[in-house]
């Protein structure tokens, strides 16, 4: 291969990656509370660890994936950022018994 041909495939390369990472850094953080099946492997995180944390609901933070031994702490540290754990609100908690 010529150097020309392996810079314009580098470049190819190069700006697909950019394109990825402006891309997913763009979007909104994906609730690990509410998130479908669909939005949460569309993190990265693999269909068989998706069902398990959606079975696990809820979180109170995104840290226990970690805690609970769904993600490893390299899975976590990588996706940290495209996850959140929202609370439901006062109106959407249970009230409690005899009130």
């Amino acid at each position: 291969m010529t150097h020309k041909r392996i810079a314009g495939i580098l470049s190819v390369v190069l700006a697909v990656a950019l394109t990825s990472l402006v891309m997913a850094q763009s979007k909104k953080p994906v609730d690990i509370n509410s998130a479908t099946e669909e939005e949460l492997v569309a993190t990265g995180i693999e269909k068989t660890t998706v069902k398990k944390i959606i079975e696990a609901r809820p979180y109170r933070n995104k840290a226990e994936l970690v805690s609970r031994q769904l993600l490893t702490r390299a899975q976590y540290d990588k996706l940290k950022d495209l996850l959140v754990a929202k609370q439901p609100s006062a109106e959407m908690k249970p009230k409690p018994a005899g009130k």
